[in-house]
């Protein structure tokens, strides 16, 4: 049955053990904007960039899984990776194509987890 009442976005928290390193990895590496924090030292944090949405907590929480913390659905992936690539951050590997039609790349945060960047195939 549906519902009436549209959503709008969604915004993946991520439970992390080291706040500044995380931020610091968001802003400066994948171009996020730190559009708020709570705590002191902050134990909360919300960062933006375009229409993407990230929250992290900070806490002592489990050594995360190698599997994807968020998936990110970008225009061009490789454009993005090349920013990416400038920027220093910390790449699995170059874009590649999948078989489900998305050309995709990871990147590694701080305290290992990962967040998976994708798309369309391009044409070219």
């Amino acid at each position: 049955m549906m519902s009436g009442v549209p959503l709008r976005s969604v915004a993946p928290v991520l439970c992390v053990t080291d706040m500044a390193a995380t931020v610091d990895c968001l802003v400066n590496r994948l171009g996020f904007t730190l559009q708020g924090q709570a705590g002191d030292p902050p134990s909360w944090a919300s960062l933006v960039r375009d229409r993407v949405e990230l929250m992290a907590v900070c806490g002592d929480h489990p050594k995360p899984a190698q599997d994807w913390a968020a998936y990110i659905y970008v225009a061009d992936a490789d454009a993005l990776f090349d920013e990416f690539t400038s920027r220093g951050a910390d790449l699995k590997g170059p874009p590649s194509n999948k078989p489900y039609d998305n050309r995709e790349f990871e990147v590694r945060l701080p305290d290992g987890r990962v967040l998976a960047f994708g798309g369309p195939i391009s044409e070219k």
